[in-house]
Order: C-alpha cells, then sequence, then structure tokens
C-alpha cells in the first residue's frame, strides 16, 4: 500500500526531466545512462533537502541573511555549485557504485539534531547552523550508502563551507598581525611604541582593526584550498598537508602584507597607502602570495582523476520500502528536535528576579536612596532588572541585577551587547579594564569577577560584574553557557542573573575602591549561599 500511494506517483513524476535530461523522449543517452537505482536516489536526495529546507527555514535563512550582509562571507552562494560541479565532474565514476540505504546514517543525523537542539536551547547560532548542515550531509548519506559517501566525501564535506564562521579568530589575528608587524618594524631599525593594538612610529600612527585582520583572506584561502587539494591530489596526507598551509600561509601573509603598508606610509612620509590606497596594496600582494602557492602545489599535483570506463550489467530491482522508510526516518528525526526546543525553554521562563533579590542588604548595609552618580549599568534586553544602594555609614555601593528569562535570539545572558557603558554614553564615559588578576592582588583575594574603571569628566566609579547561575558565581562565559546548557536539558529553573557592583573610586588609585567593593561580595555570598563557579 506504502508503495503504491507514494511512490508510485513520485518516482514517474520526477524521473521525468531525468529522462528527458537524459535522452530525448525517454530514451537513455549511453554517455550518461543512470543505472537502475540511481534515479530513486536521486529522488530521495531532492527529498532530503526539501525536507531540510522546511523544517530547518530559519537556520538556513539565518545562514544566508548573513551571505547577503556580509562581504566575508558573500562566498557562500557559491559552495553547493561547485560541490555540485566537483561531483559532476567524475560523474562517471560515480555512476559504477550502487547507492544503498545506510542506516549508520542515523547515528550522523541524531547527533547533529541533537548538537542543533543544544545550540538552540542556549542560542549559538553558528553551532545551530553546522550542525544543520551536518544533518543534510548525513541525510545524504543515509540515501546514498557508506561506499558512494566515502567516494564523494569531499565534495559532501565541503558542504560545511556555507556556514558563515571564522569572526571569532579576529581577536587572535589582530594581536598576531600587530605584534608580527611591530616585530618586523624593530628588526628594520624603526622605533616603535605600541599600545594594545594601536602603535606609533616618528612619521605617524597606525593601527590593526577588524578589517586589517585577514579574516576575509584566511576564509577565501581556505576554500580556495578545499578545492585546490581535491582536484589535484588523490592521497589523503597531500591534500591534508595542503590544506593546512592554506591556513597558515594567508596569517603569515597577512602580517608581511601590513608591514609592507606601514612602512610604504613611514618611507613616503604618510603620503602613501594610508588611505582606500592600502586596501588596493594589500589586496593585490595577497592574490600574488596565494597565486605563488597555488603554482608551487602544482608541482606535487597527482596524475589526472580518470574514470573507470563503464560496464554495462544487468542490476537487480531492488524493494523501494527501504528508501520510503529511510526518507519517513529523516523527516520525523528532523522535525522533532524543533518540537522539543520550545517545551524545554517554556520551563526557564522565569522572567522575575528571585525572591532574595528584594532582601536587605548584608549585614552592616541598609538601603540608601541613589546617589545620582555619573553612571548607573543597563542592559536594555533584560525582561527584569533592579538597582539598589546600600550603605554601611560610610560608603555607598550600588547593585545591579538582571534577569533575561528563557532569552530570546539577541536578548541572552552571554552576549557582546551588554555592555557595561551603552553606545549613547561613549562620548562622555571611557572604561579601563583592570582585570580580575590585579583586582585579586590589590585586594589582597581572588574573587571570580570583572573589574572596571568607568570614567568621566567629573568622577570615576570602580565597576564588578559577574555571571550568577543558580548559586555559582563566574566570569567565564563558556562555563555559563554549559551551565545553561545542563538547566535547559534538565528543566532546572534556577535564575542566570547578570550582576554589577559598583561605587565611586579615586582617578589615581582604585584599590580603597576595590577593598569595599570585595568587602560588601564577600558578605553578599554568604548572605545568598553564593559560591564561585569554575
Amino acid at each position: 500500500m506504502l508503495k503504491t500511494t507514494a511512490y508510485s506517483w513520485i518516482y514517474p513524476l520526477c524521473s521525468i526531466p531525468l529522462k528527458w535530461y537524459c535522452g530525448a523522449k525517454g530514451r537513455v543517452n549511453d554517455a550518461l545512462h543512470l543505472p537502475n537505482g540511481w534515479t530513486r536516489a536521486l529522488i530521495g536526495l531532492a527529498l532530503v533537502l526539501a525536507v531540510s529546507l522546511a523544517v530547518f527555514f530559519d537556520t538556513w535563512s539565518s545562514i544566508t541573511e548573513i551571505w547577503a550582509r556580509s562581504k566575508t562571507y558573500t562566498h557562500g552562494y557559491v559552495i553547493a555549485p561547485i560541490s555540485l560541479w566537483l561531483i559532476w565532474s567524475r560523474r562517471y565514476y560515480y555512476l559504477q557504485l550502487s547507492p544503498a540505504v545506510s542506516y549508520l546514517a542515523f547515528a550522523g543525523i541524531i547527533s547533529c539534531g541533537f548538537i542543533w537542539l543544544s545550540a538552540d536551547l542556549i542560542h549559538i547560532v553558528v553551532i545551530k547552523q553546522l550542525a544543520v548542515v551536518g544533518m543534510l550531509v548525513s541525510g545524504f548519506w543515509l540515501i546514498l550508502g557508506n561506499t558512494v559517501s566515502l567516494s564523494m566525501s569531499f565534495p559532501l564535506l565541503f558542504l560545511f563551507f556555507m556556514v558563515p564562521m571564522g569572526e571569532e579568530l579576529i581577536p587572535a589575528l589582530i594581536e598576531f598581525t600587530t605584534t608580527f608587524t611591530v616585530k618586523l618594524l624593530r628588526a628594520s631599525g624603526l622605533a616603535v611604541y605600541r599600545d594594545g593594538n594601536f602603535f606609533t612610529l616618528t612619521s605617524g600612527s597606525w593601527s590593526v582593526i577588524e578589517a586589517c585582520s585577514g579574516i576575509s583572506y584566511l576564509i577565501a584561502s581556505i576554500t580556495l584550498g578545499f578545492v585546490f587539494a581535491y582536484l589535484n591530489y588523490a592521497y589523503f596526507w597531500k591534500r591534508a598537508l595542503f590544506m593546512l598551509l592554506s591556513c597558515i600561509v594567508p596569517i603569515i601573509a597577512n602580517g608581511l602584507r601590513a608591514y609592507m603598508i606601514v612602512m610604504i606610509g613611514h618611507l613616503s612620509d604618510m603620503t602613501l597607502a594610508v588611505g582606500v590606497d592600502h586596501l588596493v596594496y594589500g589586496g593585490v600582494f595577497f592574490g600574488l602570495v596565494m597565486l605563488l602557492l597555488f603554482y608551487l602545489g602544482s608541482f606535487w599535483r597527482d596524475p589526472p582523476f580518470t574514470p573507470i570506463s563503464i560496464v554495462t550489467k544487468k542490476t537487480v530491482k531492488q524493494s523501494v520500502n527501504p528508501m520510503l522508510l529511510a526518507i519517513v526516518a529523516f523527516t520525523l528525526l528532523s522535525g522533532l528536535w524543533p518540537l522539543v526546543s520550545p517545551w524545554l525553554l517554556d520551563k526557564q521562563a522565569v522572567n522575575g528576579l528571585p525572591i532574595y533579590v528584594l532582601k536587605s542588604g548584608p549585614d552592616g548595609w541598609h538601603p540608601v536612596e541613589n546617589p545620582n552618580w555619573i553612571w548607573v549599568p543597563q542592559f536594555d534586553q533584560a525582561v527584569d532588572h533592579k538597582i539598589s544602594f546600600y550603605s554601611n555609614g560610610k560608603d555607598i555601593i550600588g547593585l545591579y541585577r538582571a534577569s533575561f528569562g528563557k532569552e530570546a535570539q539577541g536578548a541572552e545572558l552571554v552576549n557582546s551587547e551588554n555592555m557595561l557603558i551603552r553606545p549613547i554614553d561613549f562620548k562622555r564615559l571611557r572604561s579601563v579594564n583592570i582585570g580580575p588578576a590585579q583586582l585579586a592582588e590589590d585586594a589582597g583575594m581572588g574573587l571570580p569577577v570583572n573589574s572596571t574603571l568607568i570614567k568621566g569628566a567629573e568622577a570615576t566609579v570602580l565597576a564588578l560584574d559577574w555571571y550568577q547561575i543558580g548559586g555559582q558565581i563566574t566570569t567565564n562565559r563558556y562555563w555559563v553557557k554549559w551551565r545553561q546548557l545542563v538547566k535547559r536539558l534538565t528543566g532546572n529553573a534556577a535564575p542566570e542573573l547578570e550582576v554589577v557592583l559598583w561605587t565611586q573610586s579615586s582617578d589615581r588609585d582604585y584599590r580603597p575602591a576595590g577593598r569595599v567593593l570585595t568587602s560588601f561580595l564577600v558578605d553578599f555570598m554568604k548572605q545568598n549561599n553564593l559560591s564561585s563557579g569554575s
């Protein structure tokens, strides 16, 4: 019944364009004969793709939206066509193989589905995107089988380049480029003063910003290197080595590019390479480096791939039921995760602050009115927050606690948008990060908190901030995400807060203010049974 109601009309309908392409009026062209089983497999692949796009439409949309708005990731539009072309270029070889359902692929489908669920619960978009591509590739593996999928592994894995990732590397790339450039400048006999990613020569000042990090060059090199390695090498070790060089060379090349730009500007008395032209010089230099890499790599290429000539052989008609059952199972497993995620998230919908927030301060501290200092923290995406001020008769401190409830994309507890100084205050306030190690040394104790001096024209405040998950506090964002994931999977609705503690400080010596804050924090932790997290 299943065969007559579903496959009896899907198979003829989908095979019409295939037969038309392979040979007019249904005659199969000898140059592109589809052996028994491949037409069915192609239909299965199309259905797997349709299911993935329908079930994970939001995730796929988030991928294409980044392609559209970021020049760094516009290459994503051509990844799927290139993957198809890589397969098409060896189509005569693949047609020798017999596709068959591989139940082993369900391990990949379930694993990627659980990863997608986990990433959705804690709102890590890039992991969701990787998981959804992994589910698609696993779905193709399910339809094609182990032998065919293994032979197509490079084109299939190439699909992961659709995911716009790599932004996390930008700070490290900026640091490397700055250090590399400064060392080369000093080796050239120039006097250089460095402050973070800013450095000054006698001729002028420079800075390494995001556009100079080389992330675009790195992504382009890895993508092109993957294709080059697949087309030119047959041995895995050669492909892996060239891929490694495709990662290392652009990083070194970007450092050389930055050094070259600075030297051109310095030697021309800051008349050349200080505007848009330095992007042109850098782009030309990087292009030459990549051409040199591919040219040198061509000396070790393996003989061109020569497919085995097609041998016509009689095939045994197989039952269609395994293919249909595999597609149905893929559909059910794909649709499961988007249904489970909202159910688990609803258990985290504790939008209000916990009851103990309404308690008075620790012993010796009593509530006071707002002293109207130069700054108070505020996270606009929080669903609930509370500002309190306490005094011990001598000092006054402010305490801010914000809850993000079950969170939403862009309104998470761990989010780069949750800044102590909001953008509207950038003109009147500036911040200096002291660091937890320095605070621990100055205050005489170690606490898992960030410490920041916030300076204005008239006054300065010292602020401590941390995350609180249940009864533990920390500044480790990865630990917070891990704890959030465990909480959501187990249905635990313990509070998740971002906390800020601050007081007025001397502009020259913040240590007295640090001692006041840490003294309050220790009493506060005892009162609320809080402990240090990882």
